[in-house]
């Protein structure tokens, strides 16, 4: 989420089991990795390692496995990524400040089902998100990131 929040930063969540969140494009929420996170290739790749036991008994849990990432598409939109980076949700381009809007030159189109979000980090030619591993649907959304507190320095409102 670089430039916005950084490794090792701390952030406020509020949970959505404490609040009934309606989530809207922009919001940064804490999330869990979707089911398989892992590209096909690699996933196939430690499968295969599993077999003739070269990897540790402890598998990777995806269920703990917590992310952070903006909200760029809710249930029922339709997402279009251009080349040039540019978002057009539901063909009206959205624009989102302090965002490094660029993008890997692919371009990318999905239609939402009821109860999916599509997310995306801010640092965009550098961020694992729903570009590669697929919309998230709202019963891995842990909650909105609400401020970042540390370093103290650095608190600020993510919501601006």
């Amino acid at each position: 989420m670089f430039p916005n929040i950084n490794i090792d930063d701390r952030v406020l969540v509020v949970k959505d089991e404490i609040i009934d969140y309606e989530y809207n494009l922009g919001d940064i929420v804490v999330f869990y990795a979707p089911q398989s996170s892992i590209p096909l290739s690699t996933e196939l790749l430690i499968s295969n390692l599993k077999i003739w036991n070269l990897i540790t008994q402890n598998e990777v849990n995806d269920q703990a496995t917590v992310y952070i990432k903006r909200i760029v598409g809710t249930p029922g939109d339709q997402i279009k990524i251009e080349s040039n980076g540019s978002i057009f949700v539901n063909n009206i381009e959205l624009e989102i400040k302090k965002v490094n809007n660029t993008n890997n030159g692919d371009k990318f189109e999905i239609k939402l089902s009821d109860n999916e979000y599509f997310l995306i980090g801010d640092n965009r030619d550098n961020s694992f998100d729903s570009r590669m591993f697929g919309p998230i649907s709202s019963d891995r959304i842990i909650g909105k990131a609400y401020f970042k507190i540390y370093p103290f320095s650095e608190f600020k409102n993510l919501n601006d």
